[in-house]
């Protein structure tokens, strides 16, 4: 199976030196009724970051994934993408599914992304998270699209925002938009079969992103996750607040901090107080649906 692959491939990569495992310690925050994670790695401090557009207008680029580190590479996925290993990860067998050929982080997805996507997670025994990073202020950091994968966590079936907007009375097929998250958010439940195809994916994904750029424009920036049970966008105003910086996996509920500072913070204001900083108020979400209904 892909676990074994993924498994050893991952082994190798620490021992021969190409992936680099941070540690990191790990606390729960409950809010809402869930618990949100809050993870404390002190090495994201030394570790330099820059937005796509940054890298990109260096003269010394190297795109990391074209060609790609052999040793980090897991396997094809059909002609057109390529899975690979998170060099720089924070828990283990974070994986990365990039594209074989050249296209820009923050293109929209495709239904050949997605068939890329169930091809991965259909091989794997454990439940995943998947996740997209589109724009400038989403937590971007590499030019090259990719989409990213992470297990879910022990004890969760769903991650801490997502569960929140599993509340909502959201038909499948819907465009549903959550009142119980204090920031904007565009998702479809996926317990439908037809769902969970690659054709399936795209149309609630094209839905929901139909819907987010009628309310903020075309170049706004995005997160998207993707679980077993839904797929939801959250738009972003800007990437990090406070130094707390976030992207879809903290838009998610799972923060990164790289200091103390950091975890006193997001302590004071809690989770979802530092999330409604970044997003958008959610009633502009919400008026947008409306207006799409009439």
């Amino acid at each position: 199976r892909l676990d074994t692959l993924v498994r050893e491939r991952y082994a190798s990569a620490i021992a021969e030196g190409a992936l680099l495992f941070s540690d990191s310690v790990v606390s729960s925050q409950r809010e809402q009724g869930v618990d949100f994670e809050v993870r404390y790695v002190p090495a994201l401090a030394k570790r330099p970051s820059s937005k796509p557009s940054e890298k990109q207008a260096r003269g010394d680029f190297v795109n990391p994934f074209l060609p790609f580190d052999p040793r980090l590479h897991v396997a094809r996925i059909g002609s057109t993408h390529q899975l690979l290993l998170n060099k720089y990860c924070v828990a283990p067998n974070h994986l990365l599914i990039t594209t074989s050929e050249f296209k820009q982080q923050g293109e929209p997805l495709t239904a050949s992304d997605f068939a890329a996507v169930l091809d991965t997670v259909s091989n794997l025994s454990q439940a995943h998270i998947v996740f997209y990073n589109s724009g400038e202020e989403s937590g971007a950091s590499q030019p090259h699209k990719h989409l990213q994968m992470l297990p879910m966590p022990d004890g969760m079936s769903s991650p801490p925002s997502v569960s929140i907007w599993l509340r909502s009375t959201c038909k499948a097929g819907q465009v549903c938009s959550s009142s119980d998250l204090p920031f904007a958010n565009f998702g479809c439940r996926l317990e439908s079969a037809a769902v969970l195809s690659p054709t399936g994916l795209y149309a609630a994904y094209s839905a929901a992103l139909q819907r987010l750029v009628a309310a903020y424009g075309d170049s706004v920036s995005y997160n998207m996750v993707l679980t077993p049970l839904a797929l939801v966008l959250f738009p972003r105003l800007r990437g990090s607040w406070q130094g707390v910086s976030i992207n879809s996996l903290g838009m998610a509920g799972l923060i990164l901090c790289k200091s103390t500072k950091e975890m006193d913070l997001v302590k004071g204001s809690g989770v979802l107080g530092i999330l409604s900083q970044v997003g958008f108020p959610p009633e502009s979400a919400s008026q947008a649906i409306h207006s799409s209904e009439n």
